[in-house]
């Protein structure tokens, strides 16, 4: 029992860790501004599973699919939570529109915890999960192109 204790405590700590590394690389302030970069990037992490197999042909992996959609459909469902009024940071790439146009930013929100539920019904039921996996990245590029800096070129 001890032993155990002791292990969840050192993973804790391991996990802890690598969330404030994560945070020094990103330069973010700790909160809701790094908490949501995280999120993003766990969504874009999942996205990039979705695109990467539908590329290797057809349907491409249900299973895979349907896993990282469920990711992404449990992550959209925190995305307006971690944007409380006032968390703005000159690092952060969240446009002031977010809070200047508020409902429509939760739409947005709630339409990507829809499509991803979508895409995640279809790969496990052998439906169309090209047009399901479009129609979320559609919501994924609404989202982005009215509420979010656009990179810099040289950057990631």
């Amino acid at each position: 029992m001890r032993k155990t204790a002791a292990a969840m405590g050192a993973m804790i700590l391991l996990v802890g860790g690598l969330r404030v590394v994560r945070a020094h690389e990103a330069n973010l302030p700790a909160g809701p501004i790094q908490d949501r970069h995280e999120l993003m990037e766990g969504i874009g992490k999942n996205a990039k599973i979705i695109g990467d197999s539908l590329k290797a042909g057809g349907a491409g992996d249900r299973l895979k699919i349907g896993d990282a959609a469920l990711k992404i459909q449990t992550s959209a469902a925190k995305i307006a939570p971690l944007f409380p009024p006032g968390s703005t940071d000159p690092k952060s790439r969240a446009k002031p529109e977010i809070w200047t146009h508020w409902d429509k930013f939760q739409e947005n929100a709630k339409k990507l915890e829809a499509t991803s539920g979508e895409l995640a019904n279809a790969a496990q039921s052998g439906g169309d999960v090209k047009t399901a996996a479009d129609t979320m990245f559609g919501a994924c590029k609404s989202c982005h192109d009215e509420f979010r800096v656009p990179e810099k070129k040289g950057k990631k």
